[in-house]
């Protein structure tokens, strides 16, 4: 199995997306992004780690 660019979701980031997005089928569909494709599941987790790091800053 190839090394994932974008390492699978922590418990944290898994409860973020539930909160905001209600789950990663739902915020990949919001992002024109599919869950049957790893690709598009990389590109997912790169973006909503970004947007929780913004989060984080904007809480500060």
């Amino acid at each position: 199995m190839p090394e994932q660019d974008a390492p699978i979701y922590t418990s944290q980031e898994k409860h973020w997306l539930e909160v905001n997005w209600g789950g990663e089928f739902k915020f990949l569909a919001a992002h024109g992004l599919s869950i049957h494709k790893e690709e598009h599941r990389e590109e997912g987790r790169r973006i909503a780690r970004a947007m929780i790091a913004q989060d984080e800053r904007e809480e500060m």
